[in-house]
């Protein structure tokens, strides 16, 4: 991918030179090579790895300027409507031909801006997943917008301060509101929708895609929409191939195999391709559930593909975790490191996946309650078992019936209080009510089975994800393809029977019935998602990083804490040693990782400047 970045004065006052070489300076990574265009009002540019070419573009004639860093996957159908040149190009007589629907009618990996001239309107787009990053700042008439907010901070254009309100939502895991950076008054823009800018001040959040809306195809038989998502699944992943140095995440689940698999099996010289563990290649510590391994040599072996497994020098997933650039899986962070050493160009995974077309069967016993189908309730549950099945109910039925926090079995999920005592009481009566009357969400819908996906789609746990892997992924030189992602994909699946995503309350059996003849069948058929060792991996080398995040903490001068907090509080936390309770050390070592990572954000990005406007 390629970084885009821009200033627009919507009262027509020039942008200075300075300005967007600043922006541009500010995006990049170290020695990221830049490109600007100036026009008076109006600055753009692009910036990327050096190493490898642009992938975003600048189109511009008498009625519009776009600039995007883009990837179109739907070519052909395009073309049957319009010629052009470059992606670029495309997405402009798309707009003039659907206006600001145009993004619905692309399916790709997009981050674009859109000057309208002769309305003199500003739109901003994001895909329909939130592959590519995009974030704003709007003020005073003026627009600022980059690839990532740490940019627009780090440019010098925009006084920065930590928004309070993220602070909350990150430390009491509130997840209320994704479109708010750690930045106040940066936002990012919202994957599936577009926010429009008008020279009176004036703005709009706009959804294009709605997948709500989607009508179910009653004439499909579980055979067609196995074959049919299979032939989908197949072309997504052929499009986003290019005959580069590729990776591949390689977990030994269902997901990041198949993709492998598609990817191994349309690539002649296997050379090209290398797969990603995220375990190491032998653990010694028991853990109960099934060694990855094995299924990892098992597609290795199958498709003549060499997998690099982890081997993570001392502290390192601790020091990825407090990345201050907000990484969300620790453990990426080693992988980025490998692929850069052997030249990767670009990266496929498999995330995403159990979300859509390889859903379990979650969610399931929530649907047939509510659509009131208790005898296949009744079926349901004597192939689950009374004991499964009991579970469920409480997970699934109960919190529409009973007031979430009353249930026990909630615990895990409710909001850590013991965060308050870390809190000083200032804080905590200027925010009370964002902490205090927050509602306990719960994914799974009242309705049937397609409410509960959408649940899940609205978290934004993807694009957060994404957005982490997009941004410090460039600075390897390597971009992230997601072909279970895929708009054509997700629309269909969302058209398919919702029984078939459940049948013979089988876990993924329709994904598995789309994968026969691409997986090796000793994965395929596997009976569990099978991530044992590596949850406990990533635990282990948290726990062993207790020690280098206390020194961390005690290195602290004064001025370098957090207003918000009481020190004194955290010290006492770090002396508790862990117990056998393993969700009580979770929570503890994510409050001084939180906390360390929110140090380090204000010491890069906000160093000399008030935390906030108080």
């Amino acid at each position: 991918m390629s970084f885009i970045f821009g200033i627009i004065d919507f009262w027509k006052k020039p942008i200075r030179p300075l300005e967007i070489e600043a922006l541009a300076d500010a995006v990049g990574w170290d020695g990221f090579v830049k490109q600007t265009f100036l026009d008076k009002n109006m600055a753009l540019g692009f910036c990327h790895h050096p190493g490898r070419k642009p992938k975003a573009g600048i189109y511009s004639d008498k009625e519009i300027l776009v600039i995007a860093d883009i990837r179109i996957y739907n070519k052909e159908s395009l073309n049957e409507t319009f010629d052009y040149r470059s992606p670029e190009e495309a997405l402009a007589k798309a707009f003039k031909l659907w206006g600001t629907d145009c993004a619905d009618h692309i399916n790709g990996d997009f981050a674009a801006m859109i000057f309208d001239r002769q309305k003199n309107e500003v739109h901003l787009f994001r895909d329909h997943i939130g592959t590519r990053p995009l974030t704003y700042w709007f003020s005073d008439h003026k627009l600022i917008f980059a690839s990532h907010e740490f940019g627009l901070v780090k440019s010098g254009l925009i006084k920065p301060a930590l928004s309070e309100e993220k602070l909350i939502d990150t430390f009491f895991q509130l997840k209320n509101s994704y479109a708010q950076t750690a930045f106040k008054d940066i936002f990012k823009v919202i994957s599936g929708h577009l926010i429009s800018f008008s020279s009176d001040g004036s703005q709009n959040d706009n959804k294009y895609w709605k997948p709500e809306l989607i009508k179910k195809n009653t004439t499909l038989t579980f055979e067609d929409s196995a074959a049919r998502l299979q032939d989908l699944i197949v072309m997504a992943t052929k499009n986003r191939m290019e005959p580069v140095k590729t990776g591949l995440h390689i977990s030994g689940g269902l997901d990041s195999c198949g993709v492998a698999s598609i990817v191994a099996d349309h690539t002649p010289d296997k050379s090209l391709l290398t797969g990603y563990s995220w375990t190491p290649e032998t653990f010694e510590d028991t853990v109960e559930g099934i060694n990855e391994k094995e299924y990892i040599d098992a597609f290795s072996s199958d498709k003549k593909i060499k997998v690099e497994y982890l081997n993570l020098e001392e502290n390192e997933t601790t020091q990825n975790a407090i990345l201050p650039e907000f990484e969300i899986q620790h453990i990426e962070h080693p992988v980025m490191k490998l692929a850069e050493k052997n030249n990767i160009e670009m990266m496929f995974s498999g995330w995403g996946g159990d979300e859509f077309v390889s859903l379990g069967t979650r969610g399931t016993m929530n649907h047939l309650f509510f659509s009131f189908k208790w005898a296949t309730l009744l079926q349901y549950s004597k192939v689950k078992g009374i004991k499964s099945s009991i579970y469920q109910l409480r997970t699934d039925v109960l919190p529409f019936l009973i007031p979430f926090e009353l249930l026990p079995v909630y615990k895990a999920q409710r909001s850590d209080w013991s965060i308050l005592w870390l809190l000083k009481p200032a804080f905590i009566c200027k925010h009370w009510k964002q902490i205090f009357r927050h509602q306990p969400k719960n994914n799974f819908g009242y309705g049937n089975r397609t409410r509960f996906v959408l649940n899940l789609l609205e978290l934004r746990h993807l694009p957060e994800r994404m957005d982490s892997w997009a941004i410090n992924a460039e600075r390897y030189g390597f971009e992230y393809k997601y072909p279970l992602l895929d708009k054509e994909v997700l629309e269909f699946w969302f058209s398919i029977p919702i029984e078939h995503t459940y049948k013979d309350f089988h876990s993924r059996l329709l994904y598995r019935e789309a994968m026969k003849g691409i997986l090796p069948e000793k994965i395929r058929t596997r009976k569990d998602k099978g991530e044992a060792i590596r949850i406990a991996y990533s635990i282990k080398e948290r726990q062993n990083g207790k020690k280098y995040l206390e020194d961390l903490f005690y290195s602290l001068s004064p001025q370098e804490h957090l207003p918000f907090f009481k020190p004194e509080a955290f010290r006492k936390v770090f002396e508790k040693p862990f117990s056998n309770n393993t969700l009580k050390d979770f929570r503890n070592m994510n409050k001084y990782t939180l906390y360390l990572r929110y140090v380090a954000l204000v010491k890069k990005y906000i160093t000399h400047q008030e935390l906030t406007n108080t």
